[in-house]
Parts: structure tokens; sequence; C-alpha cells
């Protein structure tokens, strides 16, 4: 069975090679005409925006700062920048649907419908679902640790990989919460946020796969094994956010951690006797499932729901189940500490 995953996930692995080409809308010379344009006078073909009163391309003193972005429309993310991309986009993909030409992205993204202005409603819905169920597994986590496999008040649990879970569960949080807010307005500092965070958790996630499923306890080793993961995750995170933003090599490094993790957690999983070992097949066979939507992606349908947003949909579940098996995980580890001592 695990030989099974280990060909499947290979394959797609080495079929991403050539999957991945930057964005086509960023070079159309049409686009960024009218991008350049707006970001002089504030104006995208007939759509101008009051709030830019002065060009982005301009070097006004720190004193003027609030004639770009005052701080009310700041506070709404509505941004000069962001406003000229929008637009910029939706004319462009007007003109490209009249020639019967289809969608293309643009800065790594699909052309969305702004609703209350929000980009894209149904993945900032989907994102809230999943910050919320892995703050709700994490408390759970916090209760059942720190109260429930407990015998007294001074007594700590055997359980070793607790502080890792907790390191988990604050990059998580923080990953689904920068992606709701991306997701909500693509600005620049919200999407370095946002895929940095993605990045961090990714990387985070590959370390505990290995110490786990390999019962990595003592902390010299841990080091040792995280050490160069950190170093590459850490790298990674600076070339996106000071050399370049390369949408295509992102997907390419993610997908790699990604299926990394699915492959040790899917063979520890056929070779352990873990009693919770059904739920971790689950979320190794759903997560796997759910990839496909990321590397096979398609158009939003009405310019509302895309791939994206159904692998967010799809995670909802998952990381009930993860949440679930990490408890069960606990629960394993305490008892086999307490045989051990008896």
């Amino acid at each position: 069975m695990a030989d099974c995953y280990w060909i499947t996930f290979l394959v797609v692995l080495f079929c991403l090679v050539g999957a991945f080409d930057a964005s086509a809308g960023d070079a159309d010379p049409l686009y960024r005409a009218c991008f350049g344009q707006c970001k002089e006078t504030g104006c995208a073909g007939e759509t101008c925006f009051a709030h830019c009163n002065t060009p982005l391309n301009s070097s006004s003193s720190d004193d003027n700062w609030y004639l770009k972005e005052p701080l009310y429309l700041w506070l709404k993310q509505a941004n000069c920048l962001s406003d000229c991309q929008y637009h910029c986009m939706i004319q462009r993909e007007t003109e490209r649907a009249t020639h019967g030409f289809g969608p293309v992205k643009y800065h790594g993204k699909w052309p969305f419908k702004r609703v209350f202005g929000l980009q894209e409603p149904v993945s900032v819905a989907f994102s809230a679902l999943n910050l919320a169920m892995h703050l709700h597994g994490w408390l759970s986590f916090i209760t059942l640790i720190y109260y429930k496999l407990r015998s007294n008040a001074d007594e700590t649990t055997c359980y070793s990989y607790t502080s890792l879970w907790h390191i988990y569960a604050f990059l998580s949080i923080n990953s689904w919460l920068w992606s709701a807010i991306f997701h909500g307005r693509d600005m620049d500092f919200t999407e370095k946020l946002d895929y940095s965070s993605a990045v961090a958790l990714l990387g985070f996630s590959l370390i505990v796969s290995v110490l786990r499923s390999f019962s990595v306890k003592n902390e010299a080793t841990r080091v040792l094994v995280a050490a160069p993961l950190l170093a590459f995750t850490t790298t990674h995170i600076l070339y996106l956010n000071n050399y370049q933003m390369d949408y295509g090599w992102n997907m390419k490094v993610c997908v790699v951690i990604a299926v990394s993790q699915l492959l040790i957690w899917s063979i520890w999983a056929g070779i352990s006797h873990h009693p919770s070992r059904w739920k971790l097949w689950t979320v190794v066979v759903g997560g796997g499932l759910a990839m496909l939507l990321e590397i096979y992606d398609f158009p939003p349908y009405q310019g509302l729901v895309d791939a994206h947003a159904l692998w967010h949909a799809t995670t909802i579940p998952l990381t009930y189940i993860w949440w679930s098996f990490i408890k069960d995980d606990a629960k394993f580890g305490t008892s086999n500490s307490s045989k051990k001592d008896e």
C-alpha cells in the first residue's frame, strides 16, 4: 500500500517540472501600459480614483504620505496600486473576452470579481474557517495536554512532541490569518506575508513529520535534523521577499515540500501500529488529492470560485481530522511512556 503511494506521488512530482509558467497577464503589453498609466495619473482607462491624489511614481516627502494613501482608505485596504492592478486587469479581461480569449493569470492569480470590497470572498471565508479549525484544535490539544493527561497540577505529561505542536499551531493560525487578509485585498505587503507564512508553515510541517516519524526525542539530534530544513525555508522566504516573487518557482518548492511530508507520513502510517493511523491515512490521501487542485488549476467560475478556493474548502475537514490524530498521538505517547515507567 505504501509503495503504491510512493509511486503515485513521485509521478506527480516529476510531472511538475514543466507544469508552471509565469503569469501571462503580467507580460501583456496592454495591461502593462494601462498599469503604467494608472500609476502616473491615477486613472485606469476612464476609471479614476479620487484617493490617488498624487502619482504613485512621484517622489513626495514623508510629510505628504497621506496624500497618496489617506488613513481611512488604508484601513479599508483600498490603496492606489491595488486598485490600478484590479481595474486594469478587469478592463483587459473584458477586451480579451470580446475577442474570444479565455482568462489568464495576473501576478500569479486569476482575475476575480470583487464583492463588498473583497477580491476573493469565497477564499476569504474558507481561510477564516481553516483558521477557526486550527484554533479549535489547538485549544482542545492544550486542554488535553495540561489538564486531562495530568494526574495532578505539578506533574508534566510524558508526551515528547508538545512544544512542536504548539509551534505548528501558531504557524498555522498565522498562515491562515494572512491568507484571509491577502485574499481579501491583494497588496504587495499582504502578498509577501501570505506567501512567507505559507512557506514557513510548510517547512516546519516537514520538520515535524521527520521528527515524529523517526521518533527523534533528543534535543541535539532535533537541532541537527531541523537546521538544514530551517536554513532552506528561510533562504526561500528571503528570496521571495528581497529578490524576486517568482510564483512558478515558489509553487514548485511548496509542492516538493508538501509531497515530501505526505510521503513520510504515509510510509510511517504503513509500517507503524499507531491506533489512529487511519486518521493519518485519511489526511495523507485527502491532502494528496486536494493538492491536485493546486497543480491542475482552472479559472474562477463566475469570477468567484476557482481551484484554489476549493482547495481551501477541502482542508477544513482534513484539519479537524488532523488535530484529532494529534490528540490521539498525545494519548498514545503518554500511555506508552507510563507503561515503560511501571
